[in-house]
Protein backbone atom coordinates (compact mmCIF):
# COMPACT_ATOMS: atom_id res chain seq x y z
CA UNK A 1 0.00 0.00 0.00
CA UNK A 2 0.82 3.80 -0.39
CA UNK A 3 3.67 3.11 -3.04
CA UNK A 4 2.35 3.48 -6.33
CA UNK A 5 3.50 7.04 -6.90
CA UNK A 6 0.07 8.74 -6.35
CA UNK A 7 -0.14 11.82 -4.11
CA UNK A 8 -2.09 13.66 -2.09
CA UNK A 9 -2.64 17.75 -3.06
CA UNK A 10 0.99 18.55 -1.95
CA UNK A 11 4.02 21.31 -2.84
CA UNK A 12 5.85 19.53 -5.42
CA UNK A 13 4.71 18.87 -8.99
CA UNK A 14 2.58 15.61 -8.71
CA UNK A 15 1.10 17.32 -5.32
CA UNK A 16 -0.05 20.25 -7.37
CA UNK A 17 -1.78 18.14 -9.95
CA UNK A 18 -3.80 16.36 -7.26
CA UNK A 19 -4.55 19.81 -5.95
CA UNK A 20 -5.79 20.79 -8.67
CA UNK A 21 -8.37 17.81 -9.04
CA UNK A 22 -9.75 17.72 -5.58
CA UNK A 23 -9.90 21.67 -6.37
CA UNK A 24 -12.19 20.83 -9.49
CA UNK A 25 -14.03 18.26 -7.70
CA UNK A 26 -15.07 20.39 -4.93
CA UNK A 27 -16.34 22.95 -6.93
CA UNK A 28 -18.62 20.83 -8.64
CA UNK A 29 -19.84 19.15 -5.47
CA UNK A 30 -20.64 22.41 -3.99
CA UNK A 31 -22.25 22.92 -7.26
CA UNK A 32 -24.42 19.95 -6.48
CA UNK A 33 -22.58 17.54 -9.15
CA UNK A 34 -19.10 16.67 -8.95
CA UNK A 35 -17.53 12.92 -10.36
CA UNK A 36 -18.36 9.46 -8.66
CA UNK A 37 -16.43 6.89 -7.17
CA UNK A 38 -14.75 5.07 -10.24
CA UNK A 39 -14.92 8.38 -12.27
CA UNK A 40 -12.85 10.82 -9.83
CA UNK A 41 -10.22 7.46 -9.76
CA UNK A 42 -10.22 7.42 -13.13
CA UNK A 43 -9.11 11.16 -13.50
CA UNK A 44 -6.27 10.16 -10.56
CA UNK A 45 -5.53 7.87 -13.34
CA UNK A 46 -4.40 10.43 -15.36
CA UNK A 47 -2.53 12.43 -13.65
CA UNK A 48 1.83 12.26 -13.58
CA UNK A 49 3.01 10.20 -11.17
CA UNK A 50 4.94 10.84 -8.17
CA UNK A 51 7.59 8.35 -8.88
CA UNK A 52 7.52 4.79 -10.87
CA UNK A 53 4.97 2.57 -9.24
CA UNK A 54 6.86 0.41 -5.97
CA UNK A 55 9.89 2.62 -5.56
CA UNK A 56 8.92 4.45 -2.95
CA UNK A 57 6.65 4.94 -0.13
CA UNK A 58 3.89 8.20 -0.66
CA UNK A 59 1.03 8.83 1.67
CA UNK A 60 -1.50 8.92 -1.01
CA UNK A 61 -4.96 8.14 -2.95
CA UNK A 62 -4.01 4.44 -3.34
CA UNK A 63 -6.85 4.00 -0.52
CA UNK A 64 -9.30 5.88 -2.85
CA UNK A 65 -7.97 4.10 -5.88
CA UNK A 66 -8.58 0.57 -4.02
CA UNK A 67 -11.85 1.72 -2.88
CA UNK A 68 -13.13 1.98 -6.96
CA UNK A 69 -11.45 -1.53 -7.70
CA UNK A 70 -13.62 -2.73 -4.94
CA UNK A 71 -16.78 -1.31 -6.86
CA UNK A 72 -15.37 -2.78 -10.38
CA UNK A 73 -14.31 -6.00 -9.11
CA UNK A 74 -17.59 -6.53 -6.76
CA UNK A 75 -20.51 -4.80 -9.02
CA UNK A 76 -21.97 -3.05 -6.82
CA UNK A 77 -21.39 0.30 -5.33
CA UNK A 78 -18.20 1.04 -2.68
CA UNK A 79 -20.73 1.60 0.25
CA UNK A 80 -22.92 -1.18 -0.31
CA UNK A 81 -20.02 -3.59 -0.41
CA UNK A 82 -18.83 -2.80 2.91
CA UNK A 83 -22.50 -2.68 3.97
CA UNK A 84 -23.42 -6.33 2.88
CA UNK A 85 -20.03 -8.21 3.68
CA UNK A 86 -18.47 -6.16 6.65
CA UNK A 87 -21.26 -3.33 8.41
CA UNK A 88 -24.50 -5.55 8.61
CA UNK A 89 -23.13 -8.82 9.45
CA UNK A 90 -20.79 -7.38 12.39
CA UNK A 91 -23.65 -4.64 14.12
CA UNK A 92 -21.98 -1.69 12.85
CA UNK A 93 -25.39 0.19 12.47
CA UNK A 94 -24.09 3.46 12.70
CA UNK A 95 -21.27 3.30 10.43
CA UNK A 96 -22.01 4.90 6.72
CA UNK A 97 -20.70 7.74 4.21
CA UNK A 98 -23.73 9.83 5.34
CA UNK A 99 -26.12 10.75 8.63
CA UNK A 100 -30.08 10.39 7.78
CA UNK A 101 -32.14 12.47 9.73
CA UNK A 102 -32.96 10.45 12.40
CA UNK A 103 -29.60 10.28 13.51
CA UNK A 104 -28.54 13.50 12.79
CA UNK A 105 -29.08 14.83 16.42
CA UNK A 106 -26.53 12.21 17.16
CA UNK A 107 -23.70 13.75 14.95
CA UNK A 108 -20.50 15.14 16.42
CA UNK A 109 -20.20 18.69 15.66
CA UNK A 110 -16.19 18.94 13.98
CA UNK A 111 -13.66 21.85 14.80
CA UNK A 112 -10.69 23.35 13.84
CA UNK A 113 -8.04 24.42 16.35
CA UNK A 114 -8.01 28.88 16.69
CA UNK A 115 -5.92 30.83 18.48
CA UNK A 116 -7.73 30.76 21.90
CA UNK A 117 -10.14 27.69 21.24
CA UNK A 118 -12.24 25.40 18.75
CA UNK A 119 -14.15 26.79 16.02
CA UNK A 120 -17.32 24.69 14.19
CA UNK A 121 -15.33 23.41 10.85
CA UNK A 122 -18.17 22.33 8.10
CA UNK A 123 -16.07 22.55 5.34
CA UNK A 124 -15.59 19.73 2.68
CA UNK A 125 -11.95 18.47 3.24
CA UNK A 126 -10.52 16.29 0.04
CA UNK A 127 -13.28 15.99 -1.28
CA UNK A 128 -15.55 14.54 2.03
CA UNK A 129 -17.59 16.41 4.88
CA UNK A 130 -20.70 16.78 3.53
CA UNK A 131 -23.05 14.02 5.08
CA UNK A 132 -26.10 15.45 4.69
CA UNK A 133 -26.89 12.79 1.77
CA UNK A 134 -25.06 9.75 0.50
CA UNK A 135 -22.05 10.90 -1.56
CA UNK A 136 -21.51 10.51 -5.25
CA UNK A 137 -17.43 10.15 -4.48
CA UNK A 138 -17.13 7.43 -1.95
CA UNK A 139 -14.16 7.45 -0.50
CA UNK A 140 -11.89 4.54 -0.18
CA UNK A 141 -9.76 6.68 2.50
CA UNK A 142 -11.79 8.45 3.95
CA UNK A 143 -15.09 9.88 4.61
CA UNK A 144 -17.28 7.25 7.24
CA UNK A 145 -18.53 8.11 10.30
CA UNK A 146 -19.04 5.60 12.95
CA UNK A 147 -19.19 5.10 16.45
CA UNK A 148 -16.87 3.65 19.01
CA UNK A 149 -18.91 0.71 19.61
CA UNK A 150 -19.40 0.04 15.85
CA UNK A 151 -15.75 0.57 15.34
CA UNK A 152 -14.73 -1.71 18.31
CA UNK A 153 -16.72 -4.89 16.47
CA UNK A 154 -14.47 -4.38 13.66
CA UNK A 155 -11.76 -3.76 15.75
CA UNK A 156 -12.56 -7.18 17.25
CA UNK A 157 -12.63 -9.14 14.31
CA UNK A 158 -9.18 -8.18 13.10
CA UNK A 159 -8.23 -8.96 16.72
CA UNK A 160 -9.85 -12.85 15.89
CA UNK A 161 -7.51 -12.89 13.03
CA UNK A 162 -10.51 -12.20 10.80
CA UNK A 163 -12.98 -14.18 12.98
CA UNK A 164 -15.95 -12.77 15.44
CA UNK A 165 -18.74 -14.30 17.58
CA UNK A 166 -18.24 -17.57 15.27
CA UNK A 167 -18.27 -15.43 11.68
CA UNK A 168 -14.99 -15.67 9.21
CA UNK A 169 -14.74 -12.27 7.69
CA UNK A 170 -11.68 -12.23 6.55
CA UNK A 171 -8.77 -15.03 6.20
CA UNK A 172 -6.37 -15.90 8.86
CA UNK A 173 -3.82 -15.27 6.25
CA UNK A 174 -5.31 -11.72 4.77
CA UNK A 175 -5.51 -10.07 8.42
CA UNK A 176 -1.38 -11.12 8.45
CA UNK A 177 -0.98 -10.06 5.37
CA UNK A 178 -2.39 -6.61 6.02
CA UNK A 179 -0.68 -6.54 9.27
CA UNK A 180 2.92 -7.72 8.16
CA UNK A 181 5.63 -4.69 7.36
CA UNK A 182 6.35 -3.98 3.94
CA UNK A 183 8.99 -1.03 3.90
CA UNK A 184 12.77 -1.73 4.00
CA UNK A 185 13.39 1.42 6.49
CA UNK A 186 10.34 1.90 8.26
CA UNK A 187 8.11 4.36 8.64
CA UNK A 188 8.93 8.30 9.21
CA UNK A 189 5.62 9.17 10.57
CA UNK A 190 4.06 11.50 13.12
CA UNK A 191 3.65 8.57 15.45
CA UNK A 192 7.68 8.79 15.85
CA UNK A 193 10.46 5.60 15.57
CA UNK A 194 9.52 1.98 15.44
CA UNK A 195 7.30 1.64 13.23
CA UNK A 196 6.77 0.26 9.63
CA UNK A 197 4.07 0.04 7.35
CA UNK A 198 1.55 -2.81 5.97
CA UNK A 199 -1.27 -2.57 4.21
CA UNK A 200 -2.88 0.86 5.16
CA UNK A 201 -2.09 0.45 8.87
CA UNK A 202 1.35 1.15 10.84
CA UNK A 203 3.01 -1.55 12.94
CA UNK A 204 5.04 -1.69 15.40
CA UNK A 205 8.58 -3.50 14.72
CA UNK A 206 10.85 -2.01 17.41
CA UNK A 207 8.66 -0.90 20.52
CA UNK A 208 11.84 0.45 22.21
CA UNK A 209 12.64 2.79 19.69
CA UNK A 210 9.26 4.50 20.10
CA UNK A 211 9.12 7.36 22.92
CA UNK A 212 6.21 6.07 24.57
CA UNK A 213 5.09 2.72 25.73
CA UNK A 214 3.92 0.51 23.03
CA UNK A 215 3.86 -3.51 22.36
CA UNK A 216 5.75 -5.27 19.29
CA UNK A 217 3.11 -6.34 16.66
CA UNK A 218 0.67 -3.97 17.47
CA UNK A 219 -1.13 -2.55 14.35
CA UNK A 220 -3.59 0.46 13.26
CA UNK A 221 -4.11 4.05 11.97
CA UNK A 222 -5.31 7.02 12.77
CA UNK A 223 -7.48 9.73 10.91
CA UNK A 224 -6.74 13.59 10.58
CA UNK A 225 -9.48 13.93 12.38
CA UNK A 226 -8.12 12.16 15.19
CA UNK A 227 -9.73 9.10 15.09
CA UNK A 228 -7.26 6.85 16.47
CA UNK A 229 -7.19 2.89 16.59
CA UNK A 230 -4.88 0.36 17.76
CA UNK A 231 -4.90 -3.48 18.23
CA UNK A 232 -2.30 -5.44 20.14
CA UNK A 233 -2.64 -9.17 19.59
CA UNK A 234 -0.10 -10.49 21.91
CA UNK A 235 -2.55 -8.83 24.71
CA UNK A 236 -5.98 -8.96 23.22
CA UNK A 237 -6.32 -5.35 23.66
CA UNK A 238 -7.57 -2.74 21.47
CA UNK A 239 -7.30 0.93 21.88
CA UNK A 240 -10.06 3.69 20.09
CA UNK A 241 -10.22 7.39 20.69
CA UNK A 242 -11.93 9.87 18.77
CA UNK A 243 -11.74 13.47 18.51
CA UNK A 244 -12.98 15.15 15.47
CA UNK A 245 -10.53 17.83 15.64
CA UNK A 246 -9.09 18.56 12.32
CA UNK A 247 -5.12 18.64 11.66
CA UNK A 248 -5.05 15.63 15.11
CA UNK A 249 -3.61 12.53 13.86
CA UNK A 250 -1.70 10.80 16.04
CA UNK A 251 -2.13 13.86 19.06
CA UNK A 252 0.14 14.57 22.31
CA UNK A 253 -3.78 12.94 24.17
CA UNK A 254 -3.67 10.06 21.79
CA UNK A 255 0.11 9.09 23.37
CA UNK A 256 -0.91 10.09 26.71
CA UNK A 257 -3.97 8.04 26.68
CA UNK A 258 -1.71 5.02 25.21
CA UNK A 259 0.57 5.16 28.03
CA UNK A 260 -1.81 5.50 30.80
CA UNK A 261 -3.60 2.51 29.57
CA UNK A 262 -0.22 0.46 29.10
CA UNK A 263 1.53 1.00 31.96
CA UNK A 264 -1.51 -0.95 33.38
CA UNK A 265 -0.35 -3.98 31.49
Amino acid sequence: GMCAGLSYPGDDAAGRFAADLFDENTAAMKAGNGLDTVGFCNAIGRLPLAFQPGCAFRYSTCADVLGAIVEVVSGMPFSEFLRREFFEPLGMKDTAFWVPEEKRSRFVTCAKRVPGGLEPFAQLHLCVGDYSKPPRFESGGAGLVSTLDDYARFAAMLLGKGELDGRRYLSEQTVAWLTAPQLPEGLFWDCGGGWNYGKLMRICTEPGRFSGLARAGEYGWDGWLGTYFTNMPDIGMTILLNQNVTDTGFSRLTRRVRNVVLSGT
